[in-house]
């Protein structure tokens, strides 16, 4: 009975790197061959822990003028916000990214966001993370 007690404090300690371990295996990757452009209206911004980028990413949904709304995996959310990128419902949108299937619809993992004049890049012209 004696041992029990370092037993139990070495598991925890083994299950510690487990628990927070990046998510990015389960998620899509970004594929240059499946690049698309979609424009549309953002209807919902939201930051949740992503399997696609490995963090708490910056989310958003927009309307195309044709077809379903679609989701489009931005960025890591410290990423967007170091650099001020603030999305909003309403904004009209291009979207230059990665055509994925994620939880059994189609998505974007975004390379560009171009909204007015001003455009955004998370990712490089191979689909690397700027982050």
């Amino acid at each position: 009975m004696k041992g029990w007690g370092i037993n139990l404090l070495l598991l925890a300690v083994l299950a510690l790197p487990a628990l927070g371990s990046p998510a990015t295996e389960k998620g899509p990757k970004y594929d240059k061959s499946t690049e698309v452009k979609v424009s549309g209206v953002v209807t919902d911004v939201k930051d949740y822990d992503c399997p696609i980028s490995g963090t708490l990413g910056a989310h958003v949904t927009i309307q195309p003028a044709q077809g379903p709304a679609i989701e489009v995996h931005v960025a890591a959310t410290k990423y967007v916000k170091s650099y001020e990128m603030v999305f909003a419902k309403g904004d009209k949108i291009d979207v230059l990214g990665s055509k994925v299937q994620f939880n059994g619809t189609d998505a974007i993992i975004a390379r560009e966001i171009t909204r007015g004049q001003d455009t955004f890049t998370f990712r490089d012209a191979n689909g690397k993370a700027l982050w």
